[in-house]
């Protein structure tokens, strides 16, 4: 047998552009263009014609070769193929190439593009070794040697606070950040040091599809003080690309120097927080949804979901709290004239940095059912997108789906709106939690960081109850009216969880209790 008739272009393409050249950036995007096209129809669940993606291209780098297949088909196990190769080269391999393709496959965990049932303990039993063992490789061959603090040693008050890459105000995670250090200096007398990192890779080193590259803001580089919320926040930045002995070490030698009673890793794989685990009690705050990697004493949730599936390290440290997500709240409204909005639309909105990614055609089909259903509906889209406008141009319903670009006034745009869409997604929690603030329901299926937000109430099964659930607000004034209580009602109760300084303050005692113990 052979690839049905409507693959068999596309899978010609595809093949055609592995055997190409791949050294460049601009040419693994065009892969992975061309491995999204095949993706999107469904040639992943062909078997003739993943069977004939799969022999020719056996003679390809093979990094370059398994990535293009599990973007294709969603499977882990083609992952796994790529941790087992990076095992048996490990101590050699150079340590920016094996960076390089964890955060490409975190990433593309991330955006929840793989099939997670097809390894279900692909997290928790390979990727999460995986990484200790790349941790050891970047302290061997480094030579970086943390120094504990002597036992019995009395408490400075102080906390170290690590990120992989903080960015901006505009950067949902780096605000967040920025409220826990004001958090602990002022409501619990700590002492703060943020460390920026950078320890994700900001350049491709790998033939890995899709590429992925991180961004780095250069202006924060050096010893700087941050003014945020009445405090004064220090921090510590480099810009230095790649793992380098002198960028590790400076780090380490200013925990040192601060000598904090406790360590947070501010998101998961928090690479400096992890080799610190051996030297002193560190907390992981996660900034999103889905299995945190950590070496840390103790693991937060997003959101309070089901621990991790066995007894190992993850399923012990994990524990069922949520940090509280910052808003913008000015409590500006707006007309819907200033957002050129019709006064009897039933107006709905998709919330989001990464649009061009999450809302792809699958998600626009679904919204063209809810606009064949509600002829009074549209669509507007808020957030920085490329591509997607001209995807909307070409759509049926290209006058009813308005992108609005980047928005300012975020809280103004939510009090013209009547219904918050969220795609498939793992990130678009911030984007909830302001909707809910302004009494928006959210529509949403089970998983990521906006199921975390919402709860069940905001929540369907499928396509068609999604479907069905916007159109029953758009008609019904009254059930639309109950769903705004509901949602302000949601956002009170996940606002005063994450909130709860008692809760924090006895999550950070019971890290540093911990690592006491297991020294």
């Amino acid at each position: 047998m052979e690839a049905s008739d409507s693959h068999a272009a596309p899978l010609a393409d595809l093949i055609a552009r592995l055997h190409g050249p791949a050294a460049t950036g601009e040419a693994l995007k065009a892969i992975a263009e061309s491995c999204e096209a095949v993706r999107t129809a469904g040639l992943g669940n062909d078997t003739e014609a993943m069977k004939t993606l799969d022999s020719a291209t056996v003679s390809l780098d093979p990094i370059l070769r398994e990535s293009a297949l599990a973007y294709v088909s969603a499977d882990l196990h083609r992952y796994l193929h790529i941790v087992d190769m990076l095992d048996n080269v490990l101590d050699l391999a150079p340590l920016e190439g094996i960076n390089q393709i964890y955060w490409s496959m975190q990433r593309q965990l991330f955006l929840m593009r793989m099939d997670m049932a097809s390894v279900p303990d692909f997290v928790t039993d390979r990727l999460l070794p995986f990484y200790e063992r790349f941790l050891r490789q970047i302290s061997v061959r480094l030579g970086l040697t943390p120094v504990a603090r002597q036992p019995g040693m009395p408490g400075t008050e102080r906390v170290v606070i690590v990120t992989n890459q903080f960015l901006s105000a505009e950067h949902q995670p780096s605000r967040d950040l920025l409220l826990l250090a004001v958090r602990l200096q002022r409501d619990l007398g700590r002492t703060v040091l943020v460390l920026n990192t950078n320890m994700m890779p900001d350049r491709y080193y790998s033939p890995f599809v899709p590429p992925f590259a991180a961004t780095v803001e250069d202006r924060l580089s050096g010893d700087q003080t941050i003014r945020c919320g009445g405090e004064r926040i220090r921090m510590l930045s480099s810009t230095a690309p790649g793992l380098t002995t002198d960028k590790l070490s400076s780090f380490l030698s200013a925990v040192e120097a601060f000598d904090p009673d406790l360590v947070i890793a501010f998101g998961g794989s928090v690479i400096v927080a992890d080799l610190l685990e051996g030297t002193r009690p560190v907390l992981c705050i996660p900034t999103t949804s889905g299995r945190t990697v950590s070496l840390a004493d103790i693991v937060l949730d997003f959101g309070g979901q089901a621990p991790p599936a066995g007894n190992g390290r993850l399923a012990r440290s994990w524990r069922p709290a949520r940090f509280g997500l910052s808003l913008r709240r000015t409590g500006e409204t707006a007309t819907r004239a200033e957002f050129s909005l019709p006064d009897a639309a039933f107006v709905c909105v998709v919330v989001g940095n990464r649009l061009d990614l999450e809302a792809g055609g699958a998600f626009l089909d679904l919204l063209g059912r809810i606009l064949d259903a509600v002829p009074r509906a549209l669509v507007l889209f808020a957030g920085g997108v490329e591509s997607l406008p001209r995807r909307l141009a070409a759509d049926r319903h290209a006058g009813r789906l308005r992108c609005l670009g980047h928005v300012e006034r975020m809280e103004a745009l939510m009090s013209v709106c009547d219904l918050f869409l969220n795609p498939r997604r793992t990130g678009g929690g911030a984007g909830a939690a302001q909707a809910m603030a302004g009494g928006v329901p959210v529509l949403a299926f089970d998983g990521g960081d906006v199921a975390s937000v919402a709860g069940p109430s905001f929540l369907v099964a499928d396509d068609a109850a999604f479907v069905a659930r916007a159109a029953a607000l758009a008609d019904d004034s009254a059930l639309l009216a109950e769903a705004r209580r509901e949602a302000r009602t949601r956002f009170a109760t996940v606002e005063r969880e994450g909130a709860d300084d008692r809760q924090l303050s006895a999550h950070m005692a019971e890290a540093i209790a911990l690592f006491g113990r297991r020294r």
